[in-house]
C-alpha cells in the first residue's frame, strides 16, 4: 500500500468507514475541494488502486481567545494560523490495524515540512464522534475552549519527531 496525493486513478466507490459523512465526502466532495485547493487530500491505496484510508490538510485561523490559557504562552495575535487535519477515514475492512495512527503520523510530519515553508502554530481536528475523539486525545491534542475542536501546538508535535 501507498500513501500519496489523490488522483483520478484512485477508485473511491468502494470506500466505507462506518461514517456516512465521511464516507460521503470521499466519494462525492474531496474532487471539488482539491481542484477548488481548499484541501489536499492523501490517499492510502491498495495494488488496484482502491482507497484504503484517507485525510485532508487544509490551512486555516483560530482565535486566540479559544486556545487553552497555559497553551497560550507569549502569543499576542487575535489570530493564530493553523493546519487544519480535516477529515482522516480509515475502510471498515482495514480498521484496527494502526492505519489511523499510520495516516496521523504522516499527517503531522507533512504539517512539521511545510512550517518550514508557511506559519503555522498548531495543528486543529474536528472530531466527528467520541471515537474519534479519544484517538485524537491519545496523541495530545486537547479541547479549545467552547468547542468540540481539538488543538496541537506544534512546538509538541515536533518534539515527537526529534532525531539526536
Amino acid at each position: 500500500m501507498t500513501l500519496k496525493v489523490l488522483e483520478k486513478k484512485h477508485n473511491r466507490k468502494g470506500f466505507s468507514c462506518g461514517v456516512v459523512e465521511l464516507d460521503n465526502y470521499i466519494k462525492q466532495y474531496v474532487s471539488q475541494d482539491v481542484k477548488r485547493k481548499l484541501a489536499v487530500c492523501y490517499i492510502l491505496g491498495d495494488e488496484d488502486a482502491n482507497v484504503v484510508a484517507y485525510y485532508t490538510l487544509s490551512s486555516s485561523r483560530v482565535d486566540l481567545n479559544d486556545i487553552p490559557d497555559d497553551l497560550k504562552g507569549s502569543l499576542t495575535y487575535t489570530e493564530i494560523p493553523v493546519v487544519i487535519i480535516g477529515r482522516l477515514a480509515v475502510h471498515v475492512d482495514y480498521q484496527g490495524n494502526k492505519l489511523g495512527q499510520i495516516l496521523l503520523i504522516d499527517a503531522l510530519k507533512r504539517i512539521i515540512e511545510i512550517s518550514a515553508l508557511v506559519g503555522n502554530h498548531a495543528v486543529i481536528v474536528d472530531p466527528i464522534n467520541e471515537s474519534a475523539e479519544k484517538f485524537y486525545a491519545k496523541f495530545g491534542f486537547v479541547e479549545l475552549k467552547d468547542s468540540k475542536r481539538m488543538f496541537l501546538p506544534l512546538k509538541t508535535i515536533a518534539t515527537l519527531f526529534e532525531t539526536e
